[in-house]
């Protein structure tokens, strides 16, 4: 009974740290559209590219530095061409490696765009069908049984219209409501189409994504799985420490007053005492941290994997920094008067002591922003493995909004809107689709423990951008970027839809 406890646990903890993700995310959302004028002025297609790229290498330097970003890495579209890229800031910060416009960032969200697309490759190719039912292609079936599963389309999961969710800890593949009837966003989709992807091919997401999308468009800084050849130019995510603290801690409590229970048990049982050794309340630590690092690599482990180690090593600094603490504690009351030592006064300063440790820790933790791990991805994620740069980014896009590895039908149909998805925004076959007076603009943006990133193009106008940033709350600086390269109305619609 214990395991499906300590899982449930494991799992509440994860959310929690979701919460704790999002909620940050949320309220910068938030803070970005009150910031954002409503009325914007037209797209800069009349201003040259001189002037322009000239505005950004003024405005980004001056920006990170006051939102704390540590690096950055734009790409210019103009002419449907990428016309300019550039990196700002460091890929660490404590190596102080400079960000260039070939450094390789984690995308997040915009992988589901890849993936999709890589799925019209095979449309192209006449493995795959945009409105056959998926099943049709499944020699075993990915979603369980239902009345709706028979009709899901490529078409339906492309634009987020299948009736499968973003619920992904744990995976729910149940089907929300009939296919093609409404939108709702959803990663489990993309996942359903990787499944396709690899069941048809008979290749990993990866294998197929290189053959079909990245060596035909040249984008030899892209996968989504590391290669050799990749890492070293990777940047690294950085986020605030009280974060990976907290998801630390979470559980760690539980488990460790599980374990403690237990302990006391057989403690009681072998020897009738129900006072633990020191030793033993070490050996309780020891093994609850253990369970709580395994429990975190076991639900983590295989998406976010670089998260996983900063967490556990963060909550071993934590720990020993509490031992620390406790240990100076001891010390001070060694000096306290008779009338104080030993006894319920003694215990109740140990662990007021202890208490406040805690939050100062915390508050200590909450001051310092700092590098994840190297990222590792050893499998292919149609939900957020993407590593690409700036540029790769950017000739990606520039196909997406005039496909030319496309028949003329599907090139059509790559930004037609497939289905609403309210406050003038609809979905296309892998991207958003903003409406506004200035015309349709395709985007989508990514968000992941220490990155954050946004692409937008206006494909009438052939204008857009690429921004990619290796910080948990650098998305604001990406949409203000966005805004300040492009002009138009799409960002200020965007924020407002995402908030």
């Amino acid at each position: 009974m214990f395991v499906p406890m300590l899982k449930l646990r494991i799992l509440a903890s994860m959310a929690l740290l979701i919460a704790l993700l999002g909620t940050g995310a949320s309220s910068q959302v938030r803070a970005l559209a009150a910031s954002i004028p409503a009325s914007q002025p037209p797209p800069r297609t009349s201003e040259s590219v001189g002037d322009i790229v000239a505005d950004l290498e003024e405005f980004i330097p001056t920006h990170m530095d006051q939102e704390g970003i540590p690096g950055v890495a734009v790409a210019l579209i103009r002419d449907g061409k990428v016309v300019w890229a550039d990196g700002f800031g460091v890929a660490n910060t404590i190596t102080g490696e400079p960000v260039t416009a070939d450094t390789v960032f984690e995308v997040a969200s915009i992988s589901k765009v890849v993936t999709a697309y890589t799925a019209l490759r095979l449309v192209e190719q006449g493995l795959l069908s945009l409105d056959q039912p998926i099943v049709t292609y499944q020699s075993e079936p990915w979603l369980p049984t239902s009345e709706y599963r028979e009709q899901i389309t490529l078409r339906q999961l492309a634009s987020h219209s299948s009736g499968l969710s973003d619920r992904q800890l744990p995976l729910d593949r149940s089907i929300r409501f009939r296919p093609g009837s409404d939108f709702l966003y959803s990663g489990v989709g993309a996942l359903c189409i990787q499944n396709v992807i690899e069941q048809v091919t008979g290749q990993p997401l990866d294998v197929v994504a290189n053959a079909i999308v990245f060596e035909p468009l040249g984008m030899a800084s892209s996968g989504f799985v590391n290669s050799p050849e990749m890492m070293p130019r990777m940047a690294n995510g950085h986020m605030n420490y009280r974060t990976p603290v907290l998801a630390f801690a979470v559980p760690f409590v539980p488990i460790f007053i599980a374990c403690s229970l237990i302990g006391l048990l057989i403690l009681r049982f072998r020897s009738g005492m129900w006072r633990p050794t020191w030793k033993m309340v070490m050996g309780t630590c020891l093994l609850a941290g253990s369970l709580t690092v395994l429990g975190l690599w076991l639900v983590l482990g295989t998406d976010l994997p670089n998260l996983v180690l900063l967490i556990a090593a963060v909550g071993v600094v934590f720990a020993l920094a509490l031992a620390v603490m406790d240990l100076v504690g001891r010390l001070l009351f060694a000096r306290l008067p008779d009338a104080l030592q030993g006894g319920k006064a003694q215990s109740l300063l140990r662990i007021t002591w202890v208490g406040l440790g805690v939050l100062v820790l915390l508050w200590l933790a909450g001051m310092i922003t700092g590098p994840l791990p190297a990222a590792l991805s050893p499998q292919p994620s149609a939900i957020g493995s993407l590593r690409t740069s700036a540029t790769d980014l950017a000739t990606f896009l520039v196909e997406v909004a005039q496909p030319q590895h496309l028949n003329a039908e599907l090139a059509v149909q790559v930004r037609t809107p497939q289905v609403s998805a309210g406050r003038n925004m609809s979905w296309g076959l892998g991207t958003g689709i903003q409406h506004s007076e200035h015309g349709d603009a395709l985007w989508q943006n990514g968000q992941t423990p220490g990155f954050r990133s946004l692409m937008v193009i206006y494909p009438e106008q052939q204008i857009g951008v690429v921004v990619l940033t290796n910080s948990d709350h650098g998305f604001p600086l990406a949409c203000e970027v966005a805004q300040r390269a492009l002009g138009g109305s799409a960002i200020s619609a965007i924020v407002a839809w995402l908030e």
